[in-house]
């Protein structure tokens, strides 16, 4: 289901789109008195939620008649293939709360919110970024969010899934004003606050048509009067969430990396933006305070995601995954190759769907069409050589060994896909040659006899004998019949006739050949006309002085 159907929308100045406010009453009344708030989506139950994030690609049976090339792009939808976990739609009801109760105190009727934005003024005039509590002392209600996991494990993806079910930009012509409703930037590979800032400043830049950037990013801004900028635009533009992703770059800070998380902090707790910042396992120190900070019962604070166990829940996960199958021969899951699957994967759901689309490719490639266990071994022993080491230490359960691949390094699946293409191609390419010099000498094959001949070939039947029964088919049918009823008579007549690519043709050349060529008196034809008559073939042979008469030519002395 398509949420964004239910949105009126409308082109900003900038050229981009955003929804107009559609002012809603909340269940719960807190949330009806700031314009802000009654313009976002319900609280959405579980059901719902579900519903409109699960994205399946199409498949239909009939696809797996097509031939591999087609197949292949069928199959990298399983790429955009998106099935909620139970943590995702946990982590759903978080960033609900985070977004509801951060705008409660920023609410642009109430006088507070006009005294905030005096205040961060000031503190944008002495280019105090770095010192927010010493000019903004209104309080807010808004709270972090930090999640922490490997890479792979699906983070970013269920993020920005839960996100999509907000308009990015909400325009509410009755207050002349734009709603961000939520933002996300990458945490720049320096951890330079400064590249920070120029990063925020030209997301905003791109959703709104601004000009931030220039404005504010110069280089001759100190860092400190950036970050004010930042705080500012935040509040102004009615920030719902900042998203900081890639947040292990700190890591890689040339300096303290405790400046950008107190800034990001005083983001939550001064200027009532939440900021939910996301990093995988290498982040763990530099994050792990907020982890100590994390609040009971509503779930805020810190999130660590894993990889999932082999479990129903697993289960489940790959039963829904198998159905996009696009092999000509659709196998039935089983435990054994669930099994299979997790092994190679060791539950990393990014792993795990890239290596379903490698099996089906080599499948095809390899013209078996037949997914196995063993082909899943095989491929992923070919396919995730690169994060094998990685996968060999999580098997191992040794910290140590893991900790030495702190990440899960991003796996490039097109090389793979690229290299069952040619496969493919290499094993047709003879054959495509062949049928290329023909068609050259012979004049055009069609597009259909071509299929024909093909789906021959691929059915194990000669070249050549695919050829002629092909052409003996296609010719009184003509070139729209149904293909499938082409293929079935043309292998039938293979069938039938064995070597049948040179047998008809000197069948019928050696019944030309033969034709006898009568002469007068032939006596083949006196025979043939003795034994319709039922006469002796011999009066008429002699009448014709072919042969002797016995008695004349013995007696002839009497």
């Amino acid at each position: 289901m398509n949420i964004e159907n239910e949105w009126e929308w409308v082109k900003i100045p900038n050229g981009e789109w955003a929804a107009v406010a559609k002012y809603r009453d909340h269940k719960l009344s807190e949330y009806n008195t700031n314009p802000i708030i009654r313009s976002l989506p319900p609280i959405f139950s579980r059901e719902k939620f579900v519903e409109y994030v699960t994205r399946l690609p199409t498949c239909k049976s009939s696809e797996r008649e097509l031939e591999p090339q087609y197949r292949f792009h069928c199959i990298e939808r399983l790429s955009r293939y998106f099935d909620p976990l139970n943590k995702t739609v946990d982590l759903q009801q978080v960033v609900c709360v985070l977004i509801m109760q951060g705008y409660l105190r920023r609410n642009p009727l109430q006088p507070e919110y006009a005294l905030r934005s005096g205040q961060i003024y000031q503190a944008v005039l002495s280019g105090g970024g770095f010192n927010l509590e010493e000019y903004v002392d209104v309080p807010t209600s808004a709270s972090g969010l930090t999640i922490i996991g490997p890479s792979g494990i699906g983070k970013t993806t269920n993020l920005l899934n839960i996100l999509s079910l907000y308009p990015q930009v909400i325009v509410h012509p009755a207050h002349s004003v734009y709603q961000i409703v939520w933002l996300k930037v990458d945490c720049p590979h320096a951890g330079s606050l400064k590249g920070l800032c120029i990063d925020f400043f030209r997301a905003v830049d791109k959703l709104l048509g601004t000009n931030n950037f220039q404005k504010f990013g110069v280089k001759r801004n100190s860092e400190d009067y950036m970050l004010a900028q930042v705080a500012q635009i935040a509040h102004t533009q009615h920030l719902g969430v900042l998203v900081i992703d890639e947040m292990q770059n700190l890591v890689a800070a040339r300096r303290n990396s405790s400046e950008m998380l107190n800034f990001l902090v005083k983001m939550d707790n001064i200027i009532g933006v939440p900021v939910i910042r996301v990093g995988t396992n290498e982040a763990f120190p530099i994050l792990q305070g907020n982890f100590r900070n994390a609040r009971r019962g509503v779930g805020e604070g810190g999130v660590i995601w894993d990889r999932m166990e082999n479990n129903r829940e697993w289960n489940f996960f790959i039963e829904g995954m198998w159905e996009f199958q696009w092999t000509k021969q659709y196998i039935p899951l089983t435990a054994n190759i669930t099994s299979a699957l997790y092994y190679e994967s060791q539950g990393i759901i990014d792993i795990v769907i890239k290596l379903y689309k490698m099996v089906q490719w080599r499948a095809i490639a390899l013209g078996s069409e037949v997914i196995t266990v063993d082909l899943i071994h095989a491929c992923a022993a070919d396919g995730l050589h690169l994060v094998k080491p990685m996968l060999d230490a999580i098997r191992s359960g040794d910290e140590k060994w893991m900790m030495k691949y702190k990440d899960i390094a991003p796996l490039d699946t097109n090389l793979y896909r690229n290299k069952c293409l040619d496969s493919l191609e290499e094993t047709d390419l003879e054959e495509v040659r062949r049928l290329a010099r023909s068609s050259q000498r012979m004049g055009h094959i069609s597009a259909t006899l071509r299929h024909v001949i093909i789906e021959l070939i691929n059915l194990d039947v000669p070249p050549a004998t695919a050829k002629s029964c092909a052409e003996k088919v296609v010719t009184p049918h003509g070139e729209n019949a149904d293909k499938k009823v082409l293929i079935k008579e043309a292998y039938k007549l293979a069938l039938q006739c064995g070597n049948i690519s040179t047998e008809p043709v000197q069948h019928q050349e050696r019944k030309i050949k033969l034709q006898p060529k009568y002469q007068e008196n032939d006596i083949r034809v006196i025979v043939e006309n003795a034994k319709k008559n039922q006469t002796p073939a011999c009066e008429d042979l002699k009448a014709l002085g072919i042969i002797k008469d016995p008695l004349k030519d013995f007696f002839i002395g009497e």
